[in-house]
């Protein structure tokens, strides 16, 4: 079984950019008085959080922004064979496989401008920084903003009390895992066997009449159930995928395909004309005790599935 690296790239993601923004916005440097932020909530003019933990005492007190994470898609590309820095370096291998998603950066005011605003600057921010950010989350393959949707009232009775504005960010996260080289079998690999000799299906017993379309063999047991022999399976013969191929002197070595089987012991050919166009098949001559082989185009096969895990 695989084991996983320290760190789980989806859960820091989201972490870190909310580290980023509060240290951007508690940077009186970068940071206008009116938006400086604070941990402590009374003391903060803005609220920075994860989903589900605004201020909830006055919501409508403070502008907002809100990190959540979208979904992710493993690209399905291992692009790191390294060997493990463990003592079983030999045994084991370190693999790495990335995943693409997005980050949602929802920004919140009880005004349309202050909420565009604030997106606006944290647009900037992310795109400026955006290196800075992939070096220090170390997760990161890349990170870059891909856009800021339009301002929309999301709480209002008599009046807008609420706007927000979304910014959308793109990451591509690296995911790491250890992985023995050698791993036990879950089951047996599959077996496959021709179900058939096709010398066993030579027969000497045929009967044909002169101008008539059926190959009757008193010996033979034809259907479609596995309690005859021989077994003709039903789907592949509906697609026609039976034949007979005469083995008399003088024969030739034409297949006619079997059309339908009249009984346990008869079988109606066909044949096609100069055009292709299928037509009935005609027996030549009578005759008894004909030499005929039963032939198919399709691979029967079968299948050893395990009993045990």
């Amino acid at each position: 079984m695989p084991t996983t690296l320290i760190n789980f790239p989806l859960s820091s993601l989201v972490d870190g950019i909310l580290s980023y923004l509060k240290w951007a916005f508690s940077n009186p440097e970068i940071t206008p008085s009116q938006y400086r932020y604070n941990d402590d909530d009374r003391a903060s003019k803005i609220r920075i959080s994860a989903p589900f933990s605004i201020d909830n005492e006055k919501p409508m007190s403070a502008p907002f922004i809100v990190v959540e994470r979208g979904s992710f898609q493993f690209a399905n590309r291992t692009i790191d064979h390294l060997r493990s820095g463990s003592a079983n370096a030999f045994e084991e291998q370190k693999f790495v496989d990335w995943a693409d998603g997005s980050i949602n950066i929802i920004c919140g005011s009880r005004s349309a401008g202050e909420a565009s605003s604030l997106a606006n600057f944290i647009a900037i921010m992310i795109q400026a920084d955006r290196h800075g950010i992939i070096s220090t989350l170390g997760n990161l393959r890349n990170f870059y903003m891909i856009g800021a949707g339009p301002e929309i009232p999301v709480f209002k009775d008599t009046e807008v009390r609420r706007w927000e504005v979304t910014l959308q960010a793109f990451a591509s996260l690296q995911f790491g895992w250890l992985k023995k080289l050698m791993e036990p079998e879950p089951f047996e690999k599959i077996a496959i066997y021709n179900t058939k000799n096709p010398e066993e299906s030579l027969s000497t017993t045929g009967v044909i009449s002169a101008g008539i379309d059926t190959l009757v063999d008193l010996n033979q047991d034809f259907g479609h159930l596995n309690t005859n022999n021989p077994q003709l399976l039903k789907q592949e013969f509906d697609r026609g995928w039976y034949y007979i191929r005469f083995k008399y002197e003088g024969a030739t070595d034409q297949l006619y395909t079997i059309a339908e089987i009249v009984d346990q012991n008869t079988l109606k050919l066909t044949t096609h004309d100069e055009n292709g166009t299928t037509i009935p098949w005609e027996a030549p001559e009578s005759m008894i005790n004909v030499e005929y082989k039963l032939l198919w185009n399709s691979l029967h096969v079968r299948v050893e599935l395990p009993t045990e895990t």
